[in-house]
């Protein structure tokens, strides 16, 4: 989108509260120095290298930066050293947040399943012989409550944990582990890398994505565990189809379905040939897009109350999703909006990055039919969600949708003044 700067109208700044926290404070100073300067927030990414959805997550106090993001804006406000020496006050306070929210998140003595032992778990890091089977569930237990904070908590940050948690992972396949733990921490450590791979393609660095989902595949390979394999493989396929590589993406989605074998239960079969029906409708092959989708179809009928612990809910409204995509492609943009309109009732309220996602794809339906507005409706509310997110894939999802609106420049200009006003 433009990032010609125009004064006007907007939605005005979120009024901070610098007395809320230390993180808080820092942000709101932030901000005052880049408005004492009078700089955009994609301006001050320009200056940075960082993005601007990032630092004005930083700015309103929703994200703990890291060291080296508030040394590249000290520098580029020309702070004096002013943010620098907020930000040890603001990692002290942030890691007794932690603290609380895991003591508080932890189960009591009446919940179900076991509580992580922390101490256990750093001894095994320096002592391979600390390594059992108990530090292995407890590894284990991590990934899976990592994978449920997912909707919660913005890509960035999950990062930090989940990086650091897949070096733990990784430090442990160094050590001589008893093959039949090895292969458990080597599963663990190739969910984690999927997991870290997508986040990274979230926050639109497609280098690390890319490294990541090679350790994933490397880790897993070494597990042998086909089922978790195909799982990676096929959100490869959704990573490059997100990135317009058509071709890459069918080899991915291919390729997973062809690992999975009879390894997986019937949903995340289902799952599979969604998204290689998905990859072909964008390749143009439509003939074997639509029968994928039948064998989509047909998997889920089939399904039980059987699940992989590692494959999220898909369900009947998750496949809607995917068909809508693949009749997008085909031109039937009516069956694509009711696919994509079904889809989103079944979506709950708390996964609001996948509403956003569905919000942009009835969006390119609603204009495929010539409804303008509504598309434009539907993206500003994408936009608020990925804007709050940080979510750059989900921007370039917006940014993908707005350039197929060339000839209707009232709508174009909307958009680019709305995203704009996340930006001041």
């Amino acid at each position: 989108m433009t990032t010609e700067r125009k004064k006007g109208r907007g939605r005005p700044s979120k009024v901070l509260d610098p007395g809320a926290s230390l993180l808080a404070a820092l942000g709101a100073r932030m901000r005052e120095l880049r408005k004492g300067r009078s700089l955009t927030l994609m301006e001050l990414g320009e200056l940075t290298g960082y993005s601007w959805q990032h630092l004005g997550a930083v700015e309103r106090g929703s994200v703990a930066p890291s060291e080296s993001v508030i040394v590249a804006c000290d520098t580029a406000l020309d702070a004096g050293g002013t943010l620098n020496g907020m930000l040890p006050s603001v990692i002290h306070e942030q890691a007794h947040l932690r603290h609380s929210s895991e003591a508080a998140r932890r189960p009591g003595p009446e919940a179900p399943g076991p509580d992580v032992d922390w101490g256990r778990l750093g001894a095994c890091g320096k002592h391979a012989s600390a390594l059992t089977a108990a530090v292995v569930e407890d590894i284990e237990m991590i990934t899976m409550y990592q994978r449920r904070l997912y909707h919660e908590l913005t890509s960035t940050q999950m990062l930090v944990p989940v990086d650091g948690h897949l070096g733990l992972l990784l430090s442990l396949l160094e050590t001589s582990a008893p093959d039949r733990l090895r292969r458990r921490i080597a599963s663990a450590a190739g969910e984690a890398a999927g997991f870290s791979a997508w986040i990274w393609f979230d926050l639109g660095d497609h280098f690390k994505m890319g490294r990541r989902y090679g350790i994933a595949l490397d880790a897993l390979a070494e597990s042998d565990d086909r089922g978790l394999r195909s799982y990676v493989s096929a959100y490869q396929a959704v990573t490059a189809d997100a990135a317009g590589q058509a071709r890459e993406a069918v080899r991915h989605a291919s390729t997973a379905l062809d690992m999975a074998d009879h390894s997986v239960t019937h949903v995340t079969r289902s799952w599979l040939h969604a998204v290689h029906a998905t990859t072909c409708a964008h390749a143009g092959d439509s003939r074997t897009a639509l029968s994928q989708l039948g064998q989509a179809h047909g998997a889920l009928e089939e399904a039980g109350d059987e699940r992989d612990e590692w494959m999220y809910d898909f369900d009947h409204e998750r496949l809607l999703g995917y068909e809508g995509n693949c009749l997008l492609e085909l031109g039937r943009y009516a069956q694509a909006a009711s696919s994509f309109e079904h889809a989103l009732s079944g979506v709950p309220a708390t996964c609001v990055r996948r509403r956003a996602e569905l919000n942009v794809d009835l969006a390119q339906a609603r204009l495929g039919e010539g409804e303008t507005a509504e598309a434009v409706r539907l993206a500003r509310e994408a936009i608020t969600v990925f804007a709050r997110r940080g979510s750059a894939s989900g921007m370039s999802r917006v940014r993908r949708l707005r350039d197929r609106m060339t000839d209707q420049p009232g709508a174009v200009r909307e958009l680019d003044d709305f995203v704009r006003t996340w930006q001041e």
